[in-house]
């Protein structure tokens, strides 16, 4: 119990000396921490100005003035009758009053000759033409003009028909001498004496070349039918195309003919 005691009074002392420490630091810290100034904040002086202004007295509210009235549109004007125009006088022929003739008495032939008594002239008549300002005015209508005469028909560009024509049998007769350059006449029907004529249809597009080849009449010989075929595809034709030629030709017909010399 006694330690328990002493135990307890040593735990007081060592709490008033911790107590004690604690409040020396702090003392020691006030003294020497440097005082905080306080700056006060500028007092400004506020000035009031008060100023005294009579007040106008509003202005008299005007009567809204009336709109002046519309003028009423003007009436149009009555359309005035149209006199005709005055119609010409003619004047009335003047009446020739015949002129009595004055007869002398008969008087005793004098020995001197007598003056013949002249007649006075008949009065000329007047007749008085209306003027131009009374004559009515004449419509004077334009004569329609004259028919445009008929265009003359285009003419055709391009080579005639004899050029066409000149220029195929040119062709067709360079191709006879093409076919008898590469004609070669089979020796089977040379041995046998056979000859023969074959006649064949070349087809060429448009720049002379060959399209194909018909039969449009054989020789009855086959082998002479086939050396005419022969020579027709190792022909060249397209050296020989004129190109008057191009599109107005497919095909030409030639005969390609075999005989034996005598």
């Amino acid at each position: 119990m006694q330690a328990v005691l002493k135990e307890s009074k040593q735990f007081k002392h060592a709490l008033e000396w911790c107590l004690i420490g604690s409040l020396l630091i702090h003392a020691l810290i006030m003294l020497f921490m440097p005082k905080p100034t306080y700056e006060k904040p500028p007092v400004t002086k506020q000035e009031i100005q008060i100023e005294l202004v009579k007040e106008t007295p509003p202005a008299p509210i005007l009567p809204a003035a009336e709109p002046e009235p519309t003028p009423p549109p003007p009436e149009p004007p009555k359309p005035q009758p149209v006199k005709p125009p005055p119609k010409p006088v003619q004047p009335k022929p003047v009446e020739q009053k015949p002129v009595p003739q004055k007869t002398s008495p008969v008087v005793e032939p004098p020995s001197e000759p007598t003056h013949a008594v002249a007649e006075a002239p008949a009065p000329a008549v007047i007749t008085a033409k209306p003027s131009v300002s009374e004559s009515k005015p004449e419509l004077v209508v334009p004569a329609p003009p004259p028919p445009a005469p008929p265009a003359e028909p285009p003419k055709a560009s391009g080579p005639s028909e004899g050029d066409i024509e000149a220029a195929r049998n040119a062709f067709r007769n360079a191709a006879h001498r093409e076919l008898k350059k590469n004609q070669r006449y089979p020796r089977i029907a040379q041995d046998r004496g056979i000859e023969g004529e074959v006649k064949l249809k070349i087809n060429i597009d448009d720049r002379g070349e060959i399209t194909g080849i018909e039969i449009v009449e054989s020789s009855g010989n086959k082998a002479i039918d086939d050396a005419a075929l022969s020579a027709a595809q190792k022909s060249q034709l397209k050296p020989h195309f004129n190109e008057i030629l191009r599109g107005r030709i497919n095909n030409i017909v030639v005969t390609v003919s075999f005989k034996l010399s005598s």
